[in-house]
């Protein structure tokens, strides 16, 4: 399970950046993940309560997914995807690459 091992890096993230603001305290955290980025939303989800909660005390985490985008080669509709197979909503024809949808990035940091 590596989303223990992302969760654990994220947690260091918060570390870094708390200590260049001494005396304030984490009350959220938010993190996007993209849907190609072979991470599993649930399991971080999980990971960064555990891995919060043993540090900061009553943090709330929100872990945001992000889709990629495909264009139809058929229309040229630009449209979401979050799995394959990439076919247009539009004509249903097949869809060529993804653009996107592979970050893993802390959005943001609450504190007080």
């Amino acid at each position: 399970m590596h989303e223990m091992s992302v969760a654990l890096e994220i947690g260091s993230i918060v570390a870094r950046e708390l200590a260049k603001r001494p005396g304030c305290r984490l009350t959220g955290l938010g993190v996007v993940v993209g849907a190609f980025s072979g991470v599993q939303i649930d399991t971080l989800e999980f990971c960064l309560e555990v891995v919060m909660a043993e540090r900061y005390d009553g943090v709330v985490c929100e872990v945001k997914p992000e889709p990629g985008t495909a264009q139809c080669l058929q229309c040229g509709r630009r449209f979401q995807v979050s799995r394959a197979p990439f076919e247009c909503p539009t004509c249903g024809m097949p869809a060529l690459g993804v653009d996107g949808g592979d970050s893993l990035q802390v959005s943001y940091l609450e504190v007080e």
